[in-house]
C-alpha cells in the first residue's frame, strides 16, 4: 500500500510540473502572438537610444524632410521609402527583407504616400511606387524608383551604404 501511495505522489508531482511546462509555454505563446500582432511593419526599427523618438515617430506628422530625417541621428546612410497603400501587401516582404539586410549599413524608413501626400510630391516619391531616396549626410545621393524585389533594391544603393 505505500508503495502505490508513493507512485502515485511521485505521478501526481511530475502531472503537476508538466501543467506549469504547458501553461509557461502556452504563455509564452500567446505573449509572442500579442506581440506579433500588434509589430508595425513599416515603421523604423528602434534602436536602445532612439526607443522613445520611434514611438512618437510612427503617430505624428512632419512638415519636412529634415524633422524626419533628424529622428535618425546616427551615422548610417538613410534609405526612405514612399509606398502606396494598394502596393504594401505587395511589397511588403521585399522591402522587410532589404530592410534586414541593410541593417548594419543603413537604416530603413517607410512612409505610406496617403500619409504625407505634400511631402510625397515635393520629393517627387507620389506617382511611383515604391520611391526610394537614400540620404547620406542630410542630402539625396541616389533614388531608387518601382523596384520591388530585394533583389533590385540593395545593388542600387550598394556603393552609397559601404563603409568610408
Amino acid at each position: 500500500r505505500s508503495l502505490t501511495s508513493s507512485s502515485s505522489s511521485v505521478i501526481i508531482r511530475r502531472f503537476q510540473t508538466i501543467i506549469k511546462m504547458k501553461l509557461s509555454f502556452a504563455t509564452i505563446l500567446s505573449t509572442l502572438a500579442v506581440l506579433a500582432s500588434t509589430t508595425e511593419a513599416f515603421a523604423p526599427q528602434p534602436t536602445s537610444f532612439r526607443a522613445a523618438a520611434s514611438s512618437s515617430a510612427l503617430n505624428a506628422k512632419y512638415n519636412s524632410m529634415d524633422e524626419i530625417l533628424a529622428l535618425f541621428p546616427e551615422e548610417l546612410p538613410i534609405l526612405i521609402n514612399f509606398y502606396d497603400a494598394t502596393t504594401e501587401d505587395a511589397i511588403k516582404s521585399d522591402i522587410l527583407t532589404t530592410k534586414a539586410m541593410l541593417k548594419e549599413r543603413a537604416t530603413m524608413v517607410n512612409i505610406k504616400q496617403q500619409d504625407y501626400p505634400e511631402l510625397a510630391k515635393l520629393w517627387d516619391c507620389d506617382s511611383k511606387s515604391p520611391s526610394m531616396i537614400l540620404f547620406k549626410d542630410g542630402n539625396p545621393v541616389k533614388r531608387v524608383y518601382e523596384k520591388i524585389d530585394y533583389l533590385d533594391i540593395i545593388p542600387e544603393i550598394s556603393q552609397y551604404t559601404q563603409g568610408d
